[in-house]
C-alpha cells in the first residue's frame, strides 16, 4: 500500500531513542523527511544518521519539554526549518515509581508538562499552519497505562488517559479542515532498556535467556503482565501502526484510538 508520506515533513517528539526513533526511521522509509526531536544531540544525531544511511532526510531539533518557553522555543525553531505537515507526540516516559500517596504535588506538574501540556503547545503552534494549507496529521503516543489503575505511578496513568482527551477535543475542532487527529496507545514494546529490564527480571527468578519461551515467562512470572499475545511489540510494529495513521489513506480516520498492545487492554470502550 502507499501510503502517500512521499515528500512530507513530519516533527517526532521524543524521537532520539526508543518507540519515537523507531516512528522516525519508519516514516522516512516511507519517504518523509523527519525532524528529530530530542534532548541529547548525540542521541539524536544517531537517528539522523541511521536515516541517511538508508537514503532517508532527516535533521534534528535539540530542546527540553519539561518548561512551557522551552517547548515555545522548540516549536518555533522546528517550524523555522519549513512546513511541518504530520506531528507525533511520542515523548513523556514515567519519571518515578512511588506509591499512590508518596508521589508529591510537583511529580503530578512535571509529568503532566512532560507528557500533555507540551503537545498542546506543539499543536497549537503548529496544527494552525496544516489547516491553512487544508492537510495535516496529529498522532498523540498513550500507553496502556490510561487503562489500567496504576497505584505506583498514579500521575503517569493520568497523563496518559489525558493524551486520549486532547485527541479526542482537537479532532472534533478540526473537522472537515483536512487535518485528521488520532491516539495511538502502546502496550510493552521491546526497546533496548525492555530488553535489558527482561533479561535482569527474568534471570533474577532463574530463567534461562536463551529459552525460545524466556519472554512470555518473563511477562507472566517476574512482571505479572497479562498480554493474550505473550511478547511485547516490536519497534517495525509500532511504526507501521504509526505511518498508516498519519497518512494519506487514513484520511477518515480522526478521533480514533488504536491500540497497539498485544490485547493487554482487554475490552475497552
Amino acid at each position: 500500500m502507499d501510503l502517500g508520506l512521499k515528500g512530507r515533513r513530519a516533527f517526532v517528539a521524543g524521537s532520539s531513542s526508543g518507540i519515537g526513533a523507531g516512528m522516525a526511521i519508519g516514516l522516512a522509509r516511507e519517504g518523509c523527511e523527519v525532524i528529530v526531536h530530542g534532548r541529547k544531540p548525540e542521541r539524536a544525531d544517531e537517528v539522523v544518521n541511521q536515516i541517511r544511511k538508508e537514503g532517508g532526510q532527516a535533521i534534528s531539533v535539540i530542546g527540553e519539554l519539561d518548561t512551557i518557553p522551552s517547548v515555545d522555543d522548540l516549536a518555533a525553531r522546528a517550524l523555522d526549518t519549513g512546513p511541518i505537515d504530520i506531528l507525533i507526540n511520542s515523548a513523556g516516559a514515567c519519571q518515578d515509581v512511588r506509591d499512590w500517596f508518596d508521589v508529591p504535588t510537583e511529580n503530578w506538574f512535571h509529568q503532566y508538562q512532560i507528557s500533555v501540556v507540551y503537545s498542546v503547545q506543539l499543536i497549537r503552534a503548529m496544527v494552525p499552519r496544516m489547516q491553512e494549507r487544508g492537510w495535516g496529521r496529529v498522532l498523540n503516543v498513550s500507553s496502556t497505562a490510561a487503562y489500567h489503575g496504576m497505584t505506583r505511578h498514579p500521575e503517569y496513568s493520568a497523563a496518559k488517559i489525558a493524551n486520549l482527551s486532547v485527541s479526542a477535543t482537537l479532532a472534533n475542532r478540526m473537522g472537515r479542515s483536512g487535518v485528521c487527529v488520532n491516539t495511538l496507545v502502546s502496550g510493552l514494546v521491546m526497546t533496548e532498556h525492555t530488553e535489558r529490564a527482561a533479561k535482569v527480571s527474568g534471570e533474577s527468578i532463574g530463567l534461562d535467556p536463551d529459552d525460545p519461551d524466556f519472554m512470555a515467562k518473563v511477562l507472566r512470572d517476574a512482571w505479572d503482565a497479562h498480554i493474550p499475545l505473550g511478547r511485547g511489540a516490536t519497534m517495525e510494529e509500532m511504526a507501521a501502526a504509526a505511518c498508516f495513521l498519519v497518512s494519506e489513506p487514513a484520511g477518515f480516520i480522526s478521533g480514533a484510538c488504536l491500540r497497539v498492545d498485544g490485547g493487554g487492554a482487554g475490552i475497552t470502550f
